[in-house]
């Protein structure tokens, strides 16, 4: 048994590396496209979340009847819930992204060090990101579409209340790739952690994981920050503030 176990973890070592490194690889041949190609991928995203909603939204559903077998809150449910709605408000999200300019190689600053020797400041992508959320399976095509535009790979771990949800999206998002970059990029782009071991193993990759952004409780970020050498751009407690103006007639806070 102990031989087994660790025959287990080497293969999800493995696995975790051979994920990130094909993200990595990809990620390199989207930089070198041209914007006009990039922006074609984000088009076919866009067109194939429209196209196989149906698909969607009954993986969604068994996503939303686990939810309530298990008693989950209702807000929980609510940021579960996918839509015909909430589905066409992301394939137009995605196609603003598409529509503005090139985030890639934009000029933000430039300056003369010394004759004959400028030092500029130009936009790069970071290379290959890992995000990890929480329910909200609607979160994934957005992410992906920002990573697609600026040319980063990505790495995402969602939420185990949205798993089908997850699956579906991702598969949806993998084959539009394929099918907008006509073979040049593979859906090994955008890989799908499943695993609470993937994800651990995933962290200890600084050589090919670039920057991680967990997008959850106070608790996550702080247990991320402390198992990785990678980047980590992540919140504490949230902040918030209320601004009352003078012309307010005795506010009740």
């Amino acid at each position: 048994f102990p031989m087994l176990q660790l025959n287990s973890e080497v293969s999800i070592s493995e696995d975790a590396r051979k994920m990130a490194t094909a993200s990595r690889d990809e990620a390199r041949k989207l930089q070198a496209l041209p914007y006009s190609e990039r922006k074609a991928i984000l088009y076919a995203v866009a067109d194939a979340l429209e196209a196989q909603k149906e698909t969607l939204l009954k993986a969604n559903a068994i996503d939303l009847e686990n939810a309530t077998k298990d008693g989950t809150s209702v807000q929980l449910v609510s940021r579960l819930k996918l839509t015909d709605s909430k589905l066409a408000t992301l394939s137009a999200g995605i196609r603003q992204i598409a529509d503005q300019p090139d985030p890639l190689g934009v000029v933000k600053a430039k300056r003369e060090v010394s004759d004959g020797l400028t030092l500029s400041q130009i936009t790069v992508p970071i290379g290959v990101l890992m995000i990890i959320f929480e329910s909200r399976p609607d979160s994934l095509p957005q992410i992906s579409a920002l990573s697609l535009a600026s040319g980063n790979g990505l790495l995402l771990k969602g939420g185990k209340e949205a798993a089908h949800s997850n699956e579906a999206i991702h598969k949806v998002i993998g084959d539009a790739i394929e099918v907008g970059s006509g073979g040049k990029i593979k859906r090994d782009i955008i890989a799908l952690v499943t695993s609470r071991g993937q994800v651990a193993d995933m962290l200890k990759l600084d050589d090919v994981v670039d920057l991680v952004i967990p997008r959850g409780s106070n608790a996550l970020v702080s247990y991320i920050k402390a198992n990785t050498r990678i980047p980590v751009l992540g919140h504490a407690d949230g902040v918030c503030h209320v601004y009352v103006d003078k012309s307010a007639n005795d506010p009740v806070l």
